[in-house]
């Protein structure tokens, strides 16, 4: 028997081996074609060539053990791209998500989504989305069962609630369902309500967390209401009753002594006659802001027991009270007219942290007083001394020359006969920071105007200025029926506004100005060209109304100076230019054109 040679086994275990790796192979690729066919290759999303799909082929060729990259590419090159996935609509959004996309929106977007369907019916009126309800901005607007509905649907959500003016919530059933449903409220505005008493008492009752109360001129709230507030909310630190006719001291003094954080207190045209509501202010010494303003029967005696007590000791030395200093930062005794100097002489050195002042209408103040007062308060920010007519030029030299020269911002001097530009020209000059200065009715001319523009021009410009619809103002000026202003004056502060104008970039450096109705057109059609950039036409309109005074001038001196001349408003009221209603009263005076 022959032998065959070693060469020709060898050769039939590689024919044997190509032929398994021949068949694995048509296997392999058999496999490819069926899982290609495959519906769910093309539902999976593929945003590139290699993602899902090739993974799943790479393991098959794991499996099968051959190296078969090349078909795996040609397969991958060849498959056609996947389906993309449909975006899911509103509906398909998680409730948190829905929530979240509606709480960007305002109190009247919600309700006139709440119409489209009952799902955003449902969604608009949860109570996540009405934490703070402000009626205020559209109670004009919203039937009183629509109102009464969302106050209800909110329920225990409800922290800060501003029923101001919402007078439809009236003898109805609603108003208790509303009072029943608000458990948790903070703060809580009722200004302009018309209440019951038993309305106002259910709602402080059931709310012992309040801490800001505004139940101004609510003629339903008295002394018992005052006491249950104090008895049943004790963390208030805010409270207004002003216009309150029928509450006065008795019921305020509960509210002091139980209510110990208690920080504002705003009780304007009251009735003070009972000294112990001094004497409680005095003893709790947290009071920041005090509002007592056309407030009848306070006396110098009540602010003496304000700032110094009943009995205080006097320092030998300084012949003063050693009665700690007082917290107020706001201080309204405006128009309280049976105050003296003596008010004065008693806040003098007691209130060092005090910056708004209001004594407007308190006639009987004299240089005197502030000479003492003003150099003991140096943050000194706001003071209102209108129809103050025996101050002079000597208060503006002490506010000027004071240690709050460079705090302050706010002047308030109308109707101050005895003040002219000797005065508020030293103010402009010293007070770098003044931004508001009215002085209609004044002896102020043309000059205080032309050194406003010159002031304006050289103050330096602020960095944290915030942007708002004044950010660009740098000084407010009020000149009404003041008879030595002039369209002259007038001119200087456009042609400083027109030169702010054209700086780059455009600085807080504008000067506001309110003065004669007749100059008022032009002024502000000027200020429009001002903020609007427009340098053509804010000279052009300046230089027009320039040659038309001039030719009136002209007109007039040629008839002899027939022309009318702006007359000033005076105060002929008894009552101090204020009616029975506590409103100004008209000024007589005729109003012209120079």
């Amino acid at each position: 028997m022959p032998i065959l040679p070693r060469r020709s086994t060898w050769d039939a275990v590689a024919d044997h081996r190509e032929e398994d790796r021949k068949s694995r192979r048509r296997r392999l690729l058999n496999r490819i074609t069926r899982f290609a066919s495959s519906p769910s290759v093309q539902q999976v999303p593929a945003p590139a060539r290699g993602s899902v799909s090739c993974v799943d082929l790479l393991n098959i060729a794991a499996d099968s053990g051959s190296d078969s990259g090349s078909e795996l590419e040609l397969f991958v090159d060849c498959a056609e791209p996947p389906k993309p996935v449909a975006t899911a609509t509103w509906g398909d959004l998680p409730e948190e998500v829905k929530m979240n996309v509606l709480s960007f929106c305002g109190p009247t977007q919600l309700v006139k989504l709440s119409a489209v369907n009952k799902e955003f019916h449902r969604l608009c009126y949860d109570g996540q989305l009405w934490n703070t309800i402000d009626a205020s901005e559209f109670y004009n607007r919203i039937p009183v069962a629509q109102l009464a509905q969302l106050i209800v649907s909110a329920g225990n959500f409800v922290r800060h609630l501003n029923l101001r003016g919402c007078v439809q919530l009236q003898k109805d059933w609603r108003v208790e369902a509303v009072a029943n449903v608000c458990r948790n409220l903070v703060s809580a505005s009722l200004e302009g309500c018309k209440f019951e008493r038993s309305i106002v008492h259910f709602i402080i009752m059931r709310n012992p967390q309040l801490v800001h109360v505004n139940v101004s001129g609510l003629t339903s709230v008295t002394n018992s209401t005052c006491r249950m507030l104090a008895q049943s909310c004790p963390l208030v630190q805010s409270l207004n009753v002003s216009f309150c006719t029928n509450a006065d001291a008795r019921g305020l003094k509960r509210v002091v002594e139980h209510c110990r954080g208690l920080k504002e207190l705003r009780a304007s045209e009251l009735h003070i006659n009972d000294a112990g509501l001094m004497q409680a202010l005095f003893k709790r010494n947290t009071i920041e802001r005090l509002q007592l303003g056309d407030t009848a029967g306070v006396t110098d005696e009540h602010i003496r027991l304000l700032v110094e007590g009943v009995d205080p000791e006097i320092d030998p030395f300084t012949d003063r009270s050693t009665a700690p200093a007082r917290k107020l930062v706001h201080l309204d005794l405006g128009r309280c007219t049976l105050l003296t100097d003596n008010t004065l002489r008693h806040l003098t050195g007691n209130v060092p942290n005090l910056q708004q002042l209001e004594l407007g209408g308190v006639r009987s103040l004299t240089d005197a007083g502030f000479s003492q007062l003003l150099p003991t308060l140096p943050k000194l920010t706001h003071l209102d001394i209108e129809e103050c007519q025996e101050l002079s030029n000597t208060t503006l030299f002490n506010i000027a020359r004071g240690p709050a020269a460079k705090v302050f911002k706010h002047l308030q001097v109308s109707y101050c006969d005895n003040m002219g530009d000797v005065g508020i020209v030293e103010l402009l000059r010293k007070c770098e920071k003044l931004w508001n200065l009215e002085m209609d009715n004044t002896r102020v001319s043309d000059h205080t105007l032309a050194e406003a523009a010159r002031v304006v021009r050289q103050r330096p410009t602020p960095t944290n200025k915030p942007a708002t619809s004044l950010s660009h103002v740098a000084l407010r000026l009020v000149v009404f029926d003041c008879p030595n202003i002039t369209w002259t004056g007038v001119r200087e502060v456009l042609s400083r506004n027109t030169e702010h104008m054209s700086s780059e970039p455009i600085k807080p450096g504008l000067i506001l100005l309110k003065c004669y109705y007749e100059y008022q057109k032009t002024v502000d059609e000027h200020t429009r060209h001002v903020l609007g950039r427009d340098v053509d036409k804010a000279n052009l309109l300046e230089d027009t109304w320039a040659k038309h005074m001039m030719a009136a001038e002209e007109a007039s001196a040629a008839v002899g100076g027939a022309g009318h001349r702006r007359g000033r408003r005076r105060d002929n009221n008894v009552n101090g230019g204020w009616d029975g209603d506590r409103r100004r009263g008209s000024r007589g005076g005729v109003c012209a054109i120079m």
